[in-house]
């Protein structure tokens, strides 16, 4: 699934595939080995319908300490049915606390999904800010932060 994803996201990042066919993502599996690294899978009806890698990783400075999810896909024939939402909001529930994504700026439809997702009563102190140096060719993603209520972890 990871591979669809990446490919799907190469419309926005050039990202090419190696000899074999394989688009390089180094840190896959350090999320089965680090602690503060973890990876899910969305599912529906008892089948795999997207992933989720979240990690520690910081895009913008906060006061707090927070988690990031750092990818996001749902399979296109999930789309557009709340699945999506569902997962980010149940995950972000179940830490609690504070979170941030990047979107990258090409990306426009994720920039409506995400504001969505968390334009709720599980989420407050929503905060777009304007991200780092990230992409190719310099570009500056945009960086949402906010408070999962959950059970209040931090």
């Amino acid at each position: 699934m990871m591979q669809i994803y990446i490919r799907e996201f190469s419309r926005f990042e050039p990202v090419e595939p190696d000899e074999n066919g394989i688009y390089p993502y180094p840190p896959f599996d350090s999320y089965w080995k680090e602690k503060d690294r973890h990876p899910y899978f969305i599912m529906v009806d008892g089948k795999r319908a997207g992933l989720v890698l979240v990690n520690r990783n910081h895009y913008v400075r906060m006061l707090h300490q927070s988690r990031s999810i750092a990818e996001f896909f749902v399979l296109p024939e999930y789309r557009r049915l709340g699945v999506g939402s569902r997962a980010a909001r149940m995950l972000t529930e179940s830490f609690g606390g504070w979170w941030q994504l990047m979107m990258h700026p090409k990306n426009e439809p994720s920039h409506g999904f995400w504001q969505r997702t968390f334009e709720y009563e599980g989420a407050e102190k929503l905060k777009l800010r304007r991200g780092p140096r990230w992409y190719d060719g310099g570009l500056r993603g945009t960086v949402m932060t906010f408070f999962s209520k959950g059970n209040r972890k931090r």
